[in-house]
């Protein structure tokens, strides 16, 4: 999540982002803004005890809306893999290869 230096508007990737007490807005679409999905949206370093598997959905569920997640961006580009706790231990889970994501190994 960044906010865009030419209108000050919040973006994650290159969606629209909005919040306020009870919920978070990409491009309109509205996610509860519960403890868990701020951690992953805002930390280096989310608590996972915070972070619930409704949360990781939500989540997936924005990073596949803004693909905040993907190289510039695009749609058609690479996941942006690192070597931080984040990635390791939230992103990269996500979007495994498998069909079927053992939810307990993210916590």
């Amino acid at each position: 999540m960044y906010q865009d230096e030419t209108d000050g508007s919040f973006k994650i990737g290159r969606s629209g982002f909005k919040f306020n007490n009870k919920h978070v807005f990409v491009d309109g679409r509205k996610h509860k803004a519960t403890q868990g999905l701020w951690e992953l949206l805002t930390e280096d370093n989310p608590d996972r005890n915070s972070v619930s598997m409704q949360d990781k959905q939500a989540y997936k569920q924005i990073l596949i809306q803004s693909n905040a997640h993907i190289v510039n961006y695009s749609p058609s580009g690479k996941i942006k893999a690192n070597k931080g706790l984040k990635y390791s231990r939230f992103i990269s889970p996500l979007f495994s290869n498998t069909k079927d994501v053992p939810w307990e190994t993210l916590q």
